[in-house]
């Protein structure tokens, strides 16, 4: 019988696979694999779990976990997925071309630029408008749409529910407020849509209601940031946002830009009927003076 290593699997593919069957430490090595293959395949043993903030051998113990029998075969693998005709070449070249920054005190607006623009680029490397619309589609044909994301994903999920809000009527944003989550997520049915959207750090609110609503027949769509997320297992279907950030919390970009564009989605799939009921909040917005006028206040 063939070894893991001697398949012609995709590794992600084969890592994701074994990601639940792995130790702790495994699961962090293998989590640094799937999110940064491209550090694999250009770095050294010692550099790689310097990265991944893990020991040396722990790379070492993963390989050999995976059927290779050194860390020099395992990373080979790398070489030959990102080498292998097809893909985007500038997605390749970007990987290539990625490297870490510890921003100064000078630079450091220019590095949160550059991380941000990094980030978006890779988020939409992995999505597709056939992606986007069936999403759009999931939640217009929903009964209800649920909406959660919390903690730092809290502005996200807002974000959503408020652009969409007119669209659909019996959506609810999940909250927990005055200790209603339970009955909360009690409410999911067969009929109903949930976007959920976390980031590892994972909220354990947000993965049980994915739990909840999948158990209850709901589709859920999930933006997360792993393909082992716990988003991700279960998920009708699910994005990846990339996050990372020369500041101490994980960037919201990929993820803003993932829900601007679902919000762009619905609006394009609903045509004139959301036109009409854009013109139509319009018009009771400023019927009752929401939005301010030049002149209205000294």
């Amino acid at each position: 019988m063939a070894s893991m290593a001697e398949t012609q699997l995709d590794i992600l593919k084969v890592i994701e696979q074994e990601y639940g069957q792995l130790s702790p430490q495994l699961r962090v090595a293998a989590r640094f694999a799937l999110d940064r293959p491209d550090r694999i395949a250009f770095h050294s043993m010692r550099e790689v779990a310097a990265q991944a903030e893990v020991l040396p051998p722990t790379m070492l113990r993963l390989a050999k976990r995976l059927g290779f029998k050194n860390f020099n075969e395992f990373r080979d693998r790398f070489r030959h997925r990102i080498e292998t005709p097809g893909g985007s070449y500038a997605a390749r070249a970007r990987r290539l071309q990625m490297r870490e920054v510890l921003p100064t005190e000078s630079g450091l607006l220019q590095e949160i630029s550059d991380v941000d623009r990094r980030n978006i680029e890779q988020t939409f490397e992995t999505i597709d408008d056939a992606a986007i619309l069936a999403a759009a589609d999931t939640f217009i044909q929903a009964e209800t749409v649920h909406i959660i994301g919390l903690r730092k994903c809290f502005p996200i999920a807002f974000y959503f529910h408020y652009a969409t809000r007119i669209f659909f009527p019996n959506s609810r944003l999940i909250q927990g407020q005055a200790g209603l989550y339970n009955e909360e997520i009690s409410r999911f049915s067969k009929d109903d849509a949930v976007l959920a959207i976390a980031f590892d750090p994972y909220t354990n609110e947000t993965v049980k209601a994915t739990r909840v609503a999948a158990a209850a027949g709901a589709r859920v769509v999930s933006i997360t940031d792993s393909v082992v997320s716990p988003l991700a297992k279960g998920a009708h279907q699910f994005f990846l946002a990339a996050n990372r950030s020369p500041s101490f919390y994980r960037s919201l970009v990929g993820a803003m830009a993932i829900v601007q564009a679902l919000v762009a989605a619905i609006v394009s799939r609903l045509g004139e009927d959301a036109i009409a009921k854009l013109q139509a909040s319009e018009a009771d917005l400023r019927g009752n003076n929401t939005y301010w006028i030049n002149g209205d206040l000294p």
